[in-house]
């Protein structure tokens, strides 16, 4: 018994226990070779993967182990078909039929409706096995009792224990549910999210833990509530998958966005993530087996395993064909991909080492070959004419030449020909599959979608629609990718695709997206202190996001980011012009960080200057005889403060300080000074109030 589920057009699955009724070898053989009748009421359960193959309409049953088909039963069923398997039955599940077959005799039973035309996940577990329909809500159990049940809304992937209990999460309403082995409707809803959190479920060592895609968390589902929030060292990211188990403790997670595999540490000290790049695709997955993790890139049709410690194990094509391959857990615990129309299996090896088995009937399994170490067929009890009875003549061969005209029996006496082989039936159309991993991602006024193929279900996709509240759009068969405009920044929109052939309309799948646009640009002043400089702005449009922080930064410095509406930068050099720009940075409903427009300023950091010349005459008390002004202009320096200047000449040092005051540019004309001392070389010094210098030129004095 496992349990297997299905995320994202992909399988995951676990693998609690593994029995086997012990009889006879040779028994056992021949019912599973179907070379022998098989004894009433042997129980069957071999490990191992069943897969279905529309073209040859049987469910073949794959020894891992060995790469090796072992098994089959003739069962009608629809492209792109299922196998889930209980104790003693499998099912081909389809979207338009369910058929039962015995494990034991491998012969198939009546087909019944399924509840929804959608792809369910399939739970292999004990009690089961069970068909989770997610966005219908339903719940098939296939196993005895059969029953159909409520989820109570739609549900996302669910996962079940070695005991039976299948676990759901209710979407719409954050509700953790339990279904109890057995139970004939869902039993409790012990557990209640945080408000506006969401997230999906896995296993860790065979107990229920909740991924928190909304705080980028991971918690334990206890029996009335959340563990303690471990954080997973992840940035938050709702589109991130969530593997239905662990891989040697660490849970595996696929960011379809940012195309990263990561593998999370849940422990209360948790060790630092996992990250593995990869390839720019659309991937499926992931999917965990043993020790190896699993992923099926769309994009370039290509398996994808990699180890523990997220080192790559191996890369396969996946086989051409048609309809979409599945990735599935199997009854072993290994990984598998089943072809579209289940003519070949990709199996993986607990080392990741990846094999392709083409599924064909068994050597040992075909009606006209004997299974090893049993007795041939009998032959046709044909008597010889009666005159050549005890007459010691020989008998002709009946076989012998290219035709019958030498047989001497009479047409009764002849066996009945053999028919010719018979082909399948024809399975006719039926409406397509739901697309593939349907994302959407907004933008100013609009959004883009993009999406997998439809399964085909034998009718080419002619288009695909997309839904949405306020308007449709339909595109063509061999499109995956759309932009849907006239869209309001800030609204969040469920975008559903459903695909479209001769024979219908399929299931739809869906994303949501809320449109935003960029921040507009700030209105941005500068002010200067001597060599500070000061930036102040105003709160710009945020375009339906919400403010992170203020990105600032100027030529050549450093940029900072501040959650204010000012900033400065000191110590500017002189001399140099600066320009300054301050963005918004935002975040969008939907997660994403956006850069805003930029407003900007320059400003310029004038170099100091102290220039002098001789001036007008003039006489004082102290200066008489040759004496004139002493010019100095001054610039660069501090606006509105207090400089002083010192005169000084050969002989004296300090010959007069005076001080005087700077203008809103840090300038000022001085004509105070005088001097008369004719042959003397002169010059003044002036100081800021910072303590900042600057001597000016000499003259001598005539």
């Amino acid at each position: 018994m496992s349990e297997s589920t299905r995320r994202n057009g992909s399988w995951r699955g676990r693998l609690p226990v593994v029995a086997i009724v012990v009889i006879a070898a040779a028994a056992l053989v021949a019912a599973i070779t179907g070379a022998a009748k098989p004894m009433p009421g042997m129980r069957v359960v071999p490990g191992g993967h069943w897969v279905y193959n529309s073209v040859l309409q049987a469910a073949f049953h794959l020894d891992g182990g060995t790469s090796s088909i072992d098994a089959q039963a003739p069962v009608p069923g629809d492209q792109d078909s299922q196998v889930v398997q209980g104790d003693t039955s499998g099912y081909v599940v389809g979207d338009q039929r369910i058929t039962r077959f015995g494990k034991s005799d491998l012969s198939a039973g009546p087909s019944v409706r399924p509840p929804s035309g959608e792809i369910p996940v399939g739970v292999e577990t004990a009690g089961g096995p069970y068909l989770v329909y997610r966005q219908a809500g339903q719940i098939v159990r296939l196993g005895d009792p059969s029953a159909t049940m409520s989820a109570g809304g739609p549900v996302g992937d669910p996962v079940a224990t070695a005991d039976g209990t299948l676990w759901l999460l209710r979407t719409g309403s954050g509700l953790v549910c339990r279904l109890d082995r057995g139970a004939d409707r869902v039993s409790s809803c012990p557990v209640v999210l945080p408000p506006g959190h969401t997230g999906e479920l896995t296993l860790v060592g065979d107990r229920p833990h909740f991924v928190d895609t909304t705080d980028g968390t991971v918690r334990s589902v206890e029996g009335g509530g959340l563990g303690d929030a471990v954080p997973m060292g992840l940035p938050a990211a709702k589109d991130l998958r969530t593997a239905a188990n662990d891989v040697s403790g660490r849970v595996p997670l696929l960011d379809p966005q940012a195309n990263r595999l990561y593998l999370v540490d849940p422990s209360p000290k948790a060790a630092k993530p996992v990250t593995v790049p990869l390839p720019a695709g659309q991937y499926d997955g992931p999917v965990a087996g043993g020790s190896v993790v699993a992923l099926v890139d769309r994009t370039s049709g290509t398996l994808l395993t990699f180890d523990s410690t997220g080192k790559q194990s191996d890369a396969k094509p996946i086989p051409p064909g048609s309809g979409t391959s599945r990735l599935t857990r199997g009854e072993d615990s290994r990984v598998y991909v089943d072809g579209g129309q289940g003519t070949h299996v990709l199996v993986v090896g607990k080392d990741g080492k990846v094999t392709d088995v083409p599924v064909v009937p068994p050597p040992n399994g075909k009606p006209d070959q004997p299974a090893p170490d049993q007795p041939a067929p009998p032959q046709p009890n044909v008597l010889p004419p009666a005159e050549q009875r005890g007459t010691g003549q020989p008998v002709p061969d009946p076989g012998a030449g290219n035709d019958n005209k030498h047989d001497p029996r009479t047409p009764s006496q002849k066996p009945p020909p053999k028919p010719p082989p018979s082909s399948p039936p024809a399975v006719p159309a039926s409406p397509p599959g739901a697309p593939s991993n349907v994302s959407a991602t907004g933008d100013s006024g609009s959004a883009t979608l993009s999406w997998g193929a439809a399964a085909s279900n034998r009718a080419t996709v002619t288009s695909y629609r997309i839904s949405w509240a306020g308007g449709s759009k339909t595109v063509g068969g061999g499109t995956r990718r759309a932009s849907i405009s006239g869209l309001t920044n800030g609204t969040r929109y469920t975008f559903t695709v459903v695909a479209v052939n001769k024979a219908g309309t399929g299931p739809g799948a869906s994303a949501s997206a809320t449109p935003a646009a960029a921040a507009s640009a700030p209105a941005l002043t500068a002010s200067r202190d001597g060599n500070d400089v000061s930036l102040s702005w105003s709160q710009p449009d945020l375009g339906g996001g919400s403010l992170v922080h203020y990105q600032v930064s100027g030529t050549g410095l450093s940029t900072q980011d501040v959650s204010g509406t000012g900033a400065s930068y000191r110590g500017l050099s002189a001399g140099k012009t600066y320009t300054f720009t301050v963005r918004a940075v935002t975040k969008t409903p939907d997660g994403k960080t956006v850069n805003g427009a930029a407003g900007s300023k320059s400003i310029t950091i004038p170099a100091q200057s102290v220039e002098i010349s001789q001036g007008s005459s003039t006489e004082t008390d102290s200066c008489h005889e040759n004496c004139a002004r002493v010019n100095v202009t001054v610039s660069g320096f501090p606006p509105n403060s207090t400089v002083s200047i010192r005169l000084s000449s050969d002989t004296t040092g300090n010959v007069r300080t005076e001080n005087t005051k700077t203008d809103a540019n840090g300038s000022v004309t001085y004509t105070d000074l005088d001097y008369d001392q004719p042959g003397q070389e002169i010059w003044v010094t002036v100081t800021a109030s910072d303590g900042t210098s600057k001597q000016s030129n000499h003259i001598v004095w005539e």
